[in-house]
C-alpha cells in the first residue's frame, strides 16, 4: 500500500514570521487562577495574518467551493523567508543558522492553520517539511511559502 498527495492550497504570506515562543505562568491575584501568557508579542499578529491569507487564498483559488474543514492526514511544506540583518554578509552566513528556531516557526504556522478553519487540528499533520532561508530582496519578500496536501491511500 502506498500513499499519494492531493494538493489543497498553496500560498505566500507576507510579513516577518513569528515563533510560537515560550509561555510563562501568571497568577491572577483576585481569582487565584494561573494563566499562561505568551512571551512573543508578535505571535498573535502573525497567526492572524496567516489565517486571513489562507482563507483569502482558498476563496481566490476555489471561488465556487466552500473551504473544507480537513480532518484527514495532511502534509504541510513551509519555507520561512527571514529578513537578512544588515550586519550579516551573504558570503559569511548564507543560511539563517541563528534564532528563530525552525521548529518554533512551524509550531506557530500550524496553530495559524488551525485558526484559519482549514484544518481541524494541527495533530492531523503527519508530515511536515519546514525550512528557513534568508529573503534577499528584490527577488524574495519576507514571509512564508506554504503548501498543504491531503494524503490519500492507494492500493497496490
Amino acid at each position: 500500500m502506498s500513499t499519494s498527495e492531493t494538493p489543497v492550497l498553496a500560498c505566500h504570506v507576507d510579513g516577518i514570521p513569528a515563533t510560537k515562543g515560550s509561555y510563562k505562568p501568571v497568577r491572577n491575584r483576585r481569582t487565584g487562577k494561573t494563566l499562561l501568557v505568551g512571551m512573543n508579542r508578535r505571535e498573535h499578529e502573525w497567526r492572524s495574518r496567516v489565517a486571513r491569507e489562507v482563507r483569502s487564498q482558498w476563496f481566490t483559488q476555489h471561488p465556487t467551493r466552500p473551504m473544507p474543514y480537513l480532518d484527514t492526514p495532511i502534509t504541510v511544506r513551509a519555507v520561512f523567508l527571514l529578513p537578512r540583518p544588515k550586519s550579516v554578509s551573504p558570503a559569511l552566513r548564507p543560511w539563517p543558522t541563528v534564532a528563530p528556531d525552525v521548529d518554533k516557526l512551524a509550531r506557530c504556522l500550524l496553530d495559524a492553520l488551525t485558526d484559519s478553519g482549514l484544518i481541524k487540528d494541527d495533530s492531523r499533520v503527519t508530515h511536515l517539511d519546514a525550512r528557513k532561508h534568508y529573503a534577499d530582496p528584490p527577488h524574495r519578500a519576507a514571509g512564508a511559502d506554504i503548501t498543504i496536501h491531503t494524503l490519500d491511500k492507494e492500493e497496490s
